[in-house]
């Protein structure tokens, strides 16, 4: 009987051995065995399965300590963090923006109401504890809680009900501080009192910004309402995004958690640093954090550091593709496009063929140049940039085609970049670093009425040079001077003969049989700024064709045309209103005469640059009829600033201030973005200073939109002279060409510095 037992036993063993953990047995193989047999038979296949240990459980506070342990590491700082640092606190400040329609009201606030048509007047409204204000003649309106735009629309609707032929202007002159609390990872959690057009971004400023823990990815508003709203820093920082931006109320509480995922990026990316990532965002989105690839990035050989959830340790390992989910990842780092088992360098520029081209331990430039086919190159400067092993740049070598003494004995490394530039395209650098130093080496060729600025290294023929260019020296004498500042030697000569090993800040002049040229200089955004020789005959747009061409930022609406003539005659006119102006205060200080208005105005003329003077008016632009016909005197100097994307707000209001344009800006939206008018504030003669020194009145109705606002125009504000001593109105003349010269010279100096 035992031999049948075991036999059915080793059966039952095979038959539960064969099945899955979960799967049914078929009934029918169980039948003849005996409840005791089916328990025998389990408890021997238990003894015979191999013992398994289950999976370790990784804490993710351990997983965060071990990929904050990588990231500390790294001598990259985190992305973001800094922005705070710059951002004003104060509250005294309206801000530089014109006031929202959704601000909402608030206690202390003021008003300022024009009402103009059949009546007039303006008076100023407080918002009082109750949360209205006292209208004349209208009795309480409840205001607090409710947008301004929803005020100015009830106040309107009021007066359309109450007065036939009565216009309603309405601004906001003083607000009150919004009264906010800020908690989680900042320097400085608390409550504060911030200023009334603050946004998320700006009221985390009064907490000191955001600590190197917290989130810039989730930060949370809570409103008294209970509404949430959630802002992602880096659409702002990265995109430019300011939508969910919004404004704060009082009452509301920003939230900053801690950051859920920090990684490194580094090497060939031209933002190396560390990011705060999202759930569900990808290596893509990664590098268009860091700004993309640099030239020599290699985009299939990226190395990431992955954080191992079973052991918590590290592992390397090389990104699949670029959809690639960035969990568990703490570094990533995107390696040269050539290794040094397999070198190569880099060549761009004039050639024939540009590309990638194979280089061992002992190429020399020398080499590489015979091997290359090169198509319109200057001759005269090209760039080798070679880098070291974290692939900075190690050093820039300038070299001259026609001398061969400049890149004879230099070897080439691994990785290496060199470019040789276009004759017609007039760029020669690789890099920053090249750009400034091929500045200090740039050759000045004064030719006729033409001055030339191009770049020369090593031994250089002004002959060569010359005929290369195709300049024509038919009227140019056979005697030149070479000047090297730096070595203090003029040496004349024939042009046809003259060599020199070309160095820093060298000029070489050709002298000119006609001597009644005129000299005239222009500077900015030009391609060859300089001083240039011309014929007395020469116009603005005959200047324009011998500067190469116009910087893509040049802002051709903003030209400043400046002659001495005028500039003299306003000199003139300063001085004698100065000496008039003196004599009255003088006068009336004899006599206790109110002199508040005219000390002003002298203070204020004090401010006038002198070399902002001289300014002919006008459109200058090339293609305009002003620069066509307008004949250049000797002494002409031009200026052409950069595109400023901003207007000035000056003169008699709150808070002057340049601030960013925007195509709706109006003149009473920048006044009221200014702080509003000052007490003494001229509120019918406002005027704009458009970029091209043109003035216009802005005041010809009452709500002073007849004016359109372009950037780089400045609004200005005059103060009102109140005088009760008919003895100095003939001094208003005088304080308005003072005035008008101060505010003039302001809006030059905006343009040339922007």
């Amino acid at each position: 009987m035992k031999r049948p037992l075991i036999i059915s036993i080793a059966s039952l063993i095979l038959i539960l051995s064969s099945h899955t953990f979960g799967q049914e047995i078929d009934p029918s193989l169980l039948k003849d065995l005996s409840p005791a047999q089916i328990e025998l038979a389990k408890s021997q296949l238990n003894k015979n399965k191999p013992e398994t240990k289950p999976k370790p459980i990784v804490k993710e506070s351990t997983k965060k300590a071990v990929a904050d342990a990588d990231i500390n590491k790294s001598t990259n700082k985190k992305y973001g963090y800094n922005y705070f640092s710059s951002i004003p606190t104060s509250i005294s400040a309206v801000g530089d923006l014109p006031l929202p329609n959704d601000y909402k009201i608030s206690l202390n606030d003021q008003f300022t109401v024009i009402l103009s048509g059949s009546k007039e007047d303006i008076f100023d409204l407080n918002v009082n504890l109750d949360g209205s204000i006292l209208f004349p003649e209208l009795g309480s309106i409840s205001v607090v809680g409710e947008s301004f735009q929803e005020v100015k629309t009830k106040l309107k609707n009021l007066i359309d009900q109450s007065y036939i032929g009565v216009q309603i202007d309405l601004s906001l002159k003083n607000l009150s501080a919004k009264k906010i609390t800020i908690v989680g990872a900042v320097k400085t959690p608390g409550t504060y009192l911030v200023n009334p057009f603050s946004t998320i971004s700006s009221a985390l400023g009064y907490s000191g910004g955001i600590s190197e823990i917290g989130t810039l990815r989730n930060i949370r508003l809570v409103r008294n309402n209970g509404a949430t709203y959630t802002f992602d820093l880096y659409k702002l920082l990265i995109n430019g995004d300011r939508s969910d931006d919004i404004t704060i109320e009082s009452g509301d509480v920003i939230i900053i958690d801690p950051a859920r995922q920090f990684i490194n990026i580094t090497g060939q990316v031209k933002r190396p640093a560390i990011y705060e990532v999202r759930k569900n965002e990808t290596l893509d989105d990664l590098i268009r954090f860091a700004l993309g690839f640099t030239q020599i990035a290699n985009t299939s050989n990226i190395s990431l550091k992955i954080l191992d959830i079973k052991s918590s340790s590290i592992e390397n390992i090389n990104a699949i593709n670029l959809d690639s989910a960035l969990t568990d990842i703490i570094s990533v780092n995107v390696n040269p496009y050539v290794s040094k088992s397999n070198a190569s360098v880099r060549i761009s520029g004039a050639i024939k063929e540009p590309g990638f081209y194979p280089i061992t331990d002992n190429t020399s430039l020398e080499e590489i140049i015979s091997m290359l086919e090169f198509i319109d190159v200057y001759p005269w400067l090209a760039v080798l940039e070679q880098f070291d092993d974290d692939n900075l740049i190690k050093s820039t070598t300038l070299f001259n085609l026609k001398d061969p003494s400049t890149y004879r004995s230099i070897k080439v490394l691994p990785n290496s970049q060199i470019f040789f530039a276009n004759i017609n395209s007039r760029s020669f650098a690789v890099s920053s670093m090249s750009k400034n130093l091929i500045a200090d080496y740039d050759l000045r060729l004064n030719h006729k009425q033409g001055v030339y600025n191009l770049p020369v290294i090593g031994r250089f023929e002004v002959k060569s040079f010359v005929e290369y260019l195709g300049l024509d020296m038919s009227d140019v004498e056979d005697e030149a001077r070479y000047i090297s500042p730096l070595e203090n030697i003029i040496i004349k000569d024939d042009y046809k003969n003259m060599q020199f090993i070309a160095k820093k800040y060298n000029t070489v002049s050709f002298r000119s049989p006609v001597n009644d040229l005129i000299t005239v200089k222009i500077s900015g955004a030009v391609d060859f700024p300089g001083t240039y020789r011309m014929t007395p005959d020469s116009v603005v747009s005959d200047l324009y064709d011998l500067i190469g061409d116009f910087k893509a930022e040049a802002f051709l609406d903003g030209i400043i045309f400046t002659r001495e003539s005028i500039r003299n005659r306003q000199r003139i006119s300063i001085q004698k209103s100065r000496e008039n102006l003196n004599k009255a205060l003088l006068t009336s200080v004899q006599k206790g005469d109110e002199i508040g208005d005219l000390n002003v105005i002298r203070a204020l003329s004090e401010t006038i640059e002198p070399e902002n003077l001289g300014r002919i008016a006008g459109d200058f632009s090339p293609q305009s009829s002003t620069s066509r016909n307008t004949i250049l005197l000797d002494g002409d100097v031009i200026f052409v600033p950069k595109n400023p994307n901003a207007i000035n707000v000056l003169g008699e209001v709150l808070n002057p201030i340049a601030f960013e344009y925007n195509e709706k800006v109006t003149v009473r939206s920048a006044v009221r973005g200014a702080g509003g008018y000052q007490d003494y504030a001229d509120k019918r003669k406002v005027y704009v200073i458009k970029a091209n020194g043109i003035i216009e009145r802005a005041n010809r109705n009452i709500f002073m939109r007849d004016v359109k606002i372009q950037p780089g125009d400045t609004i200005v504000v005059p103060r009102k002279i109140i005088t009760n001593n008919p003895g100095l109105e003939s001094l208003i003349p005088v304080t308005q060409i003072l005035s008008d010269l101060a505010f003039s010279s302001a809006a030059i100096d905006s343009l040339q510095n922007n």
